[in-house]
């Protein structure tokens, strides 16, 4: 894993607003839990979290209640 330092500089440039709160999802929650690890070790405050959907878009993509933009 990067430093803490790049970690915050990379994530600053895609545009995180580390000051705001995140949470990480993708396809399935697997991406999702790495990038919720990056975030702890770049910025985040030891008694902060970053919540993972874990059923991540497989989940909710295949609800067809739920809104989608297509």
């Amino acid at each position: 894993m990067l430093p803490p330092a790049e970690l915050r500089e990379m994530l600053v440039r895609r545009g995180v607003d580390l000051a705001r709160p995140v949470a990480a999802a993708c396809g399935s929650g697997i991406s999702a839990c790495t990038l919720a690890l990056a975030l702890q070790v770049a910025a985040l405050p030891v008694d902060s979290s970053v919540p993972v959907y874990d059923g991540s878009w497989a989940e909710y993509g295949a609800n067809p209640d739920n809104p989608v933009e297509q």
